[in-house]
This record gives structure tokens, C-alpha cells and sequence, in this order.
């Protein structure tokens, strides 16, 4: 699995084995079972032996964990949960330690993911991401929100404003690429039968520099997969500015009435390599 490469990822509740097939089947570029938010403190361990004896007839590197924090009294077990084969990376939560995140990688040699879903963990945010072993960011929009005391969720039937959150997402897709990393993953779209809005939240993350999205349901794979891939519109349009572009060695040229130099020429193939990945 190319952890680089992913774009949508699904939560599934470790605690409903049940689901992990039909999640895997889903179209998800990858799947994460979760130990932390989605299982109540009384099931953990029974949802973690029950997750240990079905990673050990799974392929390696098939999918996912989100663990338990590094500071809750369940994260011991579940580091050792993920130095099964199976397991691709560990999605971290509450990522706010570089140290605990170092003493991570080194206990189970696995790609980390690290959530940033609290103030400290934006202070912090260039030593977390120079951890040796994370690779890529995710977003936690919810928890940031609590953390920050932000008017976020709304009301019911009030609309979602995402302004709020623009400097916050801005510093991980800058950070991410300061220090090398894949762009990161956006925070979930609660909403999982509202595929129009699901679909112009994906488009607002990819404007900041967001390369995927985190997922709650299995009916928003389809929908966000779509809106992560190019257009009919932006193929059209890098294929004429490569056609321009190659027409005139690569000199600046003129394209629908619009200035075309280097800068754009690389966002065109851009799109044309997303569009045969």
C-alpha cells in the first residue's frame, strides 16, 4: 500500500467486525479500523482481541488502525495490536507529543499519520511532522473546533461555514510540504447523504492543497472519488496548454487568452497523470 498515494480513506468501528469486509469493498483506497472515538472505553479490549485474530488471515499491509492515545491506558496494547503484518500505517489521535510519536515509530516501524486536532498540536506542528516515521498529516476538524471553543458544528438546518477553518487547514498543506511530506488528508464530511455537499467540501480542501479525504460511510466513497478526479473541463484545458506548450518548446505562451509559462505547463501534467492514476 502507498500510503503517498491514498485519497480516501473510510473509518470502520473496530468493534463491528461485521463491517470490515463490506468496508473493504468499498471502493476506499484504504480502510481504518478504529480503536479510539468509535468504541466505547468498556469494549476496547474485547473489540481489540477480536480485531487481532482477523488482521492474522489478512494480507500485509491491508489496512489501516487508528489507536488509542498515547496517553490513555489502552495505548500500549494497541502498539502492540499493529506490529501485525497486516497493518500498513497507524493513524495516531491527538497527536500533540514529537517524543511519544518517535517512541511510536521505533516500537512498531510503521507509517504514521498523525492526527492535528488541537492547539498544541498546531504549536508543535513543525516537530511532529519531522518525526522520522510520520507521513502524512490528517486534519481533525472536530476536535479542533472543541479545543479552540469554535461555534462548530452548527445547529441543525443552520448552514456549515468552513472560513473559520482556512488558516488551520493552510498550515498543514504549507508544513506538509515544507518538510517533504505528501499533501494531507481532510477532515470527515459528516453529513453522509449529502453528496452534493460532500462533494463542494472535497473541491474547497483541494483549493488549499488537500489530496484526499476522510471518509465515515461507505455511500460517500463514490462521491468524493469523483470529485478528487480531474474534470472533463480540466483535461480539456491541460491538454491544450501542453499541446500550446510543446508547440513553442516550453517559451510562454498564450492560451485562451491567458498567459502560459512553466508553472502552469507542470500543473497541466498534473492533472493528465492524475487522470491515468
Amino acid at each position: 500500500m502507498n500510503i503517498n498515494a491514498l485519497q480516501t480513506l473510510l473509518f470502520v468501528p473496530a468493534n463491528r467486525p461485521e463491517r470490515f469486509e463490506k468496508a473493504l469493498n468499498s471502493g476506499a483506497d484504504a480502510i481504518i479500523i478504529d480503536l479510539e472515538d468509535a468504541v466505547p472505553p468498556a469494549e476496547k479490549d474485547a473489540a481489540r482481541s477480536t480485531l487481532a485474530n482477523w488482521l492474522a488471515e489478512q494480507p500485509a499491509a491491508s489496512v489501516l488502525i487508528r489507536i488509542n492515545g498515547t496517553d490513555t491506558p489502552w495505548f500500549n496494547q494497541d502498539t502492540a495490536l499493529c506490529r501485525s503484518d497486516a497493518v500498513a500505517a497507524i493513524v495516531v489521535p491527538k497527536a500533540e507529543d514529537p517524543g511519544a510519536l518517535t517512541e511510536l515509530a521505533n516500537a512498531c516501524d510503521k507509517p504514521l499519520l498523525p492526527f492535528i486536532e488541537s492547539a498544541r498540536a498546531l504549536f508543535l506542528l513543525n516537530e511532529i511532522a519531522t518525526v522520522n516515521g510520520v507521513a502524512r498529516l490528517l486534519f481533525g476538524q472536530l476536535d479542533m473546533a472543541l479545543d479552540l471553543a469554535m461555534d462548530y458544528p452548527p445547529p441543525a438546518g443552520e448552514p456549515y461555514d468552513e472560513t473559520p477553518f482556512l488558516p488551520i487547514r493552510s498550515q498543514l498543506v504549507v508544513c506538509s510540504r515544507a518538510h517533504g511530506l505528501a499533501a494531507p488528508l481532510d477532515a470527515v464530511y459528516t453529513a453522509f447523504n449529502d453528496d452534493q455537499g460532500l462533494q463542494a467540501y472535497v473541491h474547497e480542501g483541494m483549493k488549499l492543497g488537500f489530496d484526499g479525504i476522510l471518509l465515515v460511510h461507505p455511500r460517500q466513497v463514490p462521491p468524493a472519488t469523483q470529485a478528487l478526479a480531474p474534470t472533463a473541463a480540466h483535461i480539456a484545458w491541460a491538454d491544450k496548454v501542453l499541446a500550446a506548450g510543446q508547440q513553442h518548446n516550453g517559451a510562454v505562451v498564450a492560451v485562451s487568452e491567458h498567459m502560459v509559462d512553466s508553472p502552469v505547463i507542470t500543473r497541466a501534467r498534473r492533472i493528465l497523470q492524475h487522470k491515468r492514476h
